[in-house]
């Protein structure tokens, strides 16, 4: 095989690691995309078609690379891509959208499509048969519609980018987005179905009440007083309206209180309520209970002439009366204030506010019979939603009482009212970046090593180093994740959003703060971490079956997001395996690496090639070649290059440990010869097929690549490392076998070095004297890092089984190196151990 097939494979593997990243990011995206939007063809449909095309070529690239087809591959892809269409062509052509629904066709269970305040009204109008204005909603639907890709696109930055701590930061975002919706058009069929179902509301000369209905608002996070309701506008005015209360979704306040609170975009799309005004001769609120002693057996009605507008705000004077919740609700207490002007709408749009006389300003706003009237209402709703409620009402001229506004009223020392508030506490740690948003309390299991993540107890934070696929195992039962480091889009971050775990990526300082055990507040919406749990003991719902049915429950989760192929190990993975298209991706992930990881002895024993020899006093007969950009020469011609000349980043972060001050490759041999169990033989009896001892080494490089295939001493071992600004493209693999001494110290040598690599962070697998170690996915630094480490593991460990007498003495040696005594010397000597 030619340097120049050499290098072809080389830039055919890069190519795979390139779509590989590419399909990860596209993945991620319609992830999020989904968190916003429906599953349609015209935006799921694009980025799964650019998935599908990606995914081929990785397939491709890996039979071109490994010399093996796989047919299966591409069956699998097609058949993905075949059920994933069909479902997205189905979910757009029979999704006819409602952009606008009648209040008398909506009840509680419509949140979803018309928010929390409209289906509160619907139920109560429907289900209770208490008065509510006839009205109607323009839909979530038509909110997403409105929003269309730019927008929704603007949207989706810009909640990435807030941060409540910015406020500067918090005005800028809330001015751009308001001024977005107000210049985006509104599409014509949601410009028809709001002014065409106008003209069939009852309200004289007056025009109508343009409300925001959140699909959260109204429920246990009330949003009260975030977003716009706008009174009396005119017919000719109800578009504009709508988009006006649409940007209030986006005024600084409303931001400031759905980052707080925890709520994501997916959660709060905006649906809008249209009802006729109501003339009235008084309004105000109930609540149905004291807010300050819900105990007691009393509620309250504040109340004022006409409109109510500003009673909520504080801004107007109301009068307050106290009932008991009994029977005929007798009024216990009244407090009269001096009201000055009452608010009205004006014929044709817009309100005015009218002076009162000395004697109207004075005179109470309700009559008794009134008052026992609304409380007998107010009770019929909080008994029929089963909480305490905070009703909004109007009595008009004619002495009806209307119900404008129902939702639980938020009580003193509630259980779970605070749930999602901020603490008001400076965090432990702050920064990284949110995978899955959500705020949890829990224990902190602190994780050195995946090896030990099946003692990860129920309930807990879990923090990692770096998150691996195999989180899986845990994810049913944790109730947060932070890791150190970690891709956004890679398999990890998938997994995590799949089953829907509060989680965090790149907070550093954990494990150095806070002690395992320890209760801990973790905040994945805007990232922190607190001591002490501020928010209730996530209860790891839904159950982990409940859980695993959320995961690819539609043709886009399990035809080609939801990953199956967890370990590289287990039967199944294989091509016929291969549920999804992220398993495919997986499959030609692992199987490159692997492909790239036994190049060396294949390419490199078969015909010439113009490899350079490596000056260096590493006893090591080491041949370099360029697979493009590895070195930098001033004479191309030269037979021999300088470590220096290597520029390849995972060689010189593997060659700085190779070389470390404290290391040495020569120590003085056991007195007994019986040491040597198969030093005399010319090639190493665990393995046949490899070179004899004292034969050519081999070191391929790029700039990004390199891959050493070598002889130290009496022993074989294998580097295979990609060092890149791509996390998802960075891994270490590494192999090692054989030695000088006999079996059983060959054997706890290899433990010794498992038992190290395992501590940094490797994946390990021995068996016997034969070590395979991998780490895979870590950001540049640590990739360097850990080959840093692993060089000097390389260097320590040369001839050292010869010293391996006992478990005991491995143990030794093991602490020695990760304290740093690379030479083994004992306290207080100058000189190695001796055994």
């Amino acid at each position: 095989m030619s340097a120049e097939t050499i290098r072809n494979k080389y830039n055919t593997f890069r190519n795979l690691l390139a779509l590989n990243n590419e399909c990860l990011e596209l993945m991620a995206g319609l992830q999020e995309d989904l968190l916003y939007v429906p599953p349609r063809a015209d935006i799921a449909g694009l980025r799964a078609a650019a998935i599908f095309e990606r995914a081929e070529g990785a397939a491709a690239a890996l039979q071109k690379l490994s010399g093996h087809s796989y047919p299966a591959l591409f069956s699998a892809i097609g058949e993905q891509r075949h059920e994933v269409e069909v479902y997205l062509a189905a979910a757009t052509e029979l999704a006819t959208p409602r952009f606008s629904v009648w209040l008398y066709q909506v009840c509680a269970d419509a949140a979803p499509e018309v928010g929390g305040k409209a289906a509160a009204l619907g139920e109560i109008k429907n289900r209770l048969r208490l008065p509510v204005p006839d009205g109607y909603v323009i839909t979530t639907e038509a909110y997403r519609r409105f929003c269309g890709i730019p927008l929704w696109t603007a949207i989706r930055d810009a909640s990435r980018a807030a941060n409540l701590n910015d406020l500067h930061g918090l005005q800028a975002i809330s001015a751009k987005l308001s001024e977005m919706v107000m210049a985006c058009p509104i599409p014509r069929a949601i410009e028809v179905a709001i002014t065409e179902r106008a003209p069939a509301l009852r309200s004289g000369d007056l025009g109508l009440a343009v409300r925001s209905s959140g699909m959260v608002e109204g429920g246990e996070r009330t949003f009260a007083g975030q977003f716009v309701s706008l009174i009396n506008v005119a017919r000719e005015q109800l578009v504009d309206a709508y988009k006006t209360v649409v940007a209030g979704r986006f005024s600084e306040r409303a931001l400031s209180y759905r980052l707080s609170t925890g709520f994501t975009e997916v959660e709060s799309p905006m649906a809008v309520l249209f009802l006729p005004v109501i003339h009235a001769r008084a309004s105000g609120i109930t609540y149905t209970r004291d807010p300050r002693d819900p105990s007691s057996d009393s509620l309250w009605i504040t109340a004022t002439r006409g409109l109510g507008l500003d009673i909520a705000s504080g801004r107007m004077p109301a009068d307050l009366f106290v009932l008991s919740r009994r029977h005929g609700h007798p009024l216990l207490e009244s407090k009269l204030a001096r009201k000055s002007e009452e608010i009205l709408p004006e014929a044709g749009g817009g309100l005015v506010r009218r002076p009162l006389s000395e004697e109207e300003a004075g005179a109470p706003s309700l009559a008794p019979a009134e008052l026992r009237l609304l409380a007998e209402c107010a009770m019929l709703i909080e008994h029929h939603f089963k909480s305490a409620q905070d009703i909004e009402w109007a009595l008009d001229q004619e002495g009806r009482i209307w119900i404008l506004q129902s939702r639980p009223l938020a009580l003193a020392g509630r259980a779970g009212a605070k749930a999602k508030t901020r603490p008001r506490v400076e965090p432990l740690l702050s920064g990284g970046r949110t995978v899955c948003p959500g705020r949890v309390s829990g224990p902190a299991f602190l994780l050195e090593s995946l090896q030990a993540l099946g003692s990860t107890p129920e309930g807990a934070i879990l923090f990692l180093r770096r998150p691996a696929p195999e989180i899986v195992k845990v994810l049913p039962r944790i109730a947060g994740l932070v890791a150190e480091w970690g891709n956004p889009t890679g398999h990890a971050a998938t997994l995590l959003r799949e089953f829907k775990v509060p989680s965090v990526f790149e907070m550093e300082g954990a494990f150095d703060r806070i002690q395992a055990g320890e209760m801990v507040s973790l905040d994945a919406v805007q990232p922190g971490l607190y001591r002490g749990s501020w928010w209730p003991k996530r209860e790891v719902e839904p159950a982990a079956a409940e859980r695993q049915g959320e995961r690819g429950n539609d043709p886009i989760g399990r035809r080609l997001l939801v990953l199956h192929l967890l370990d590289p190990a287990a039967s199944n993975f294989r091509p016929a395996g291969c549920k999804s298209t992220h398993d495919v991706l997986r499959f030609c992930h692992e199987k490159a690496i692997e492909a790239m990881f036994a190049i060396n002895d294949i390419a490199l024993e078969r015909g010439p090639h113009t490899s350079k020899k490596l000056l260096t006093p590493i006893p090591v007969n080491l041949y370099v070649l360029d697979l493009g950009g590895g070195l930098a020469l001033e004479d191309s011609k030269a037979s021999d290059v300088g470590p220096a000349q290597i520029v390849s980043r995972p060689f010189q972060a593997l060659w700085k440990g190779l070389t470390h001050p404290g290391v040495t490759w020569t120590r003085d041999m056991p007195a007994s010869l019986s040491d040597f169990a198969s030093v005399m033989a010319s090639t190493l009896a665990a393995d046949g097929a490899m070179r004899a001892l004292g034969d050519k080494s081999y070191l391929l490089v790029a700039d990004e690549y390199m891959n050493l295939n070598s002889r130290l001493a009496y022993h074989f071992s294998l580097v295979d490392a990609c060092l890149s600004e791509v996390p998802s493209n960075n891994y270490i693999s590494f192999r090692f076998v054989g030695g000088g001494a006999t079996r059983q110290r060959r054997n706890l040598r290899a433990c010794l070095i498992g038992e190290v690599l395992s501590v940094y962070g490797y994946t390990v697998d021995r068996r016997g004297d034969l070590v395979n170690a991998w780490l895979k996915r870590a950001p540049a630094d640590e990739t360097a890092e850990k080959l840093d480490i692993l060089g000097r593991l390389m260097a320590c460990t040369s001839q050292l089984d010869m010293y391996m007498t006992s478990r005991e003495v491995m143990q030794w040696y093991t602490q020695q190196f990760l304290a740093g005594n690379y030479a083994f010397r004992p306290p207080g000597s100058e000189e190695p151990a001796s055994q």
